[in-house]
């Protein structure tokens, strides 16, 4: 049972609102379903990978850094997935990041962040899971990112609640990391919203070849 006065019971109070909304997002509902088309999937996954590279920079950053903060980074499963699923590694390299993170400027606020993408990781066994029809033609390929860490998921979850308990103990950095990650949640809310604009170069050349077509040629898209 989780202690009311731990820091993960307070940080899932102050975000249940966002993570719920979010279980009604249309893609990641659609995917936790299995009943997402290959070509929604495909831009799910590269908007993911915006927010995700985004917050890796961000955390970079950080002058005050989580210390096992470094191996908790996942935007290179997103490339392997996209790149199994047939997206060049130069379209992936082009794709638009999330520049709406705030800094992180205290090792607080970097875990009350990481709150929020480790946990997603906790849901996203059920939703590789129910990917496998999905990617039946890819042999199951292409949900590296929703498998997370493998079999060091349970592990790492552990050793990243370790670090963020003893802030509850330190009010004024259990408050930065409850605010960091309500931030963080909102962010990432605004970022998924527009999912289906992932590859807005792509689309902006596909219009401009079937503007410039001559009229008689059927151009393919």
């Amino acid at each position: 049972m989780i202690s009311v006065n731990s820091m993960r019971a307070r940080l899932r109070e102050a975000t249940t609102a966002a993570h719920e909304r979010l279980h009604r997002h249309p893609g990641f509902a659609a995917a936790a379903a299995g009943e997402i088309a290959i070509a929604d999937y495909r831009l799910l996954l590269a908007r993911l990978y915006g927010f995700h590279r985004a917050f890796e920079i961000t955390q970079a950053a950080v002058r005050d850094p989580a210390k096992d903060a470094e191996g908790r980074t996942r935007a290179w499963l997103i490339v392997e997935d996209l790149e199994t699923l047939g997206v060049e590694r130069e379209e992936i390299d082009r794709l638009p990041l999330c520049e709406a993170l705030a800094p992180l400027d205290s090792e607080a606020e970097t875990l009350g962040a990481l709150y929020v993408l480790e946990g997603s990781t906790l849901g996203g066994i059920q939703i590789a899971r129910a990917l496998e029809p999905v990617l039946r033609e890819y042999e199951g390929r292409g949900r590296r990112f929703y498998h997370g860490y493998g079999d060091r998921h349970g592990a790492m979850w552990r050793a990243f609640l370790a670090r963020l308990e003893p802030l509850a103990a330190r009010p004024s950095e259990a408050e930065a990391a409850v605010r960091s990650a309500i931030r963080t949640f909102e962010s990432f809310e605004l970022w998924m919203r527009g999912w289906r604009s992932a590859f807005p170069a792509l689309e902006k050349a596909s219009r401009n070849r079937r503007h410039n077509a001559p009229k008689n040629l059927a151009i393919e898209t």
